[in-house]
């Protein structure tokens, strides 16, 4: 195989690091087929938290903008001064 070539590559899961993997060898010329369990794409109720890098890759993918459209930015808590914090 040539580096140039890209396989036809089958992905098993349709979460973050699958959607990305097929996008990136998509737009490598690549022939993908993405296999999810779920019959629809929704929100399952639960937020995900994501890494500095892991923000820069979606920059690069140019997929930032939705995702900061979507979330929420996480703000410093109050500290307490001198004293424990009720956990």
């Amino acid at each position: 195989m040539s580096p140039e070539r890209v396989p036809e590559t089958l992905i098993v899961g349709g979460g973050i690091g699958g959607l990305s993997a097929a996008l990136c060898l998509a737009r490598r010329g690549g022939a993908v087929t993405v296999l999810e369990r779920s019959k629809s794409f929704a929100e399952v109720g639960a937020g995900i938290q994501l890494a500095p890098n892991a923000t820069r890759i979606l920059q690069r993918l140019h997929l930032a903008r939705p995702h900061r459209l979507s979330g929420a930015l996480r703000r410093a808590l109050p500290r307490a001064a001198n004293r424990a914090l009720p956990y």
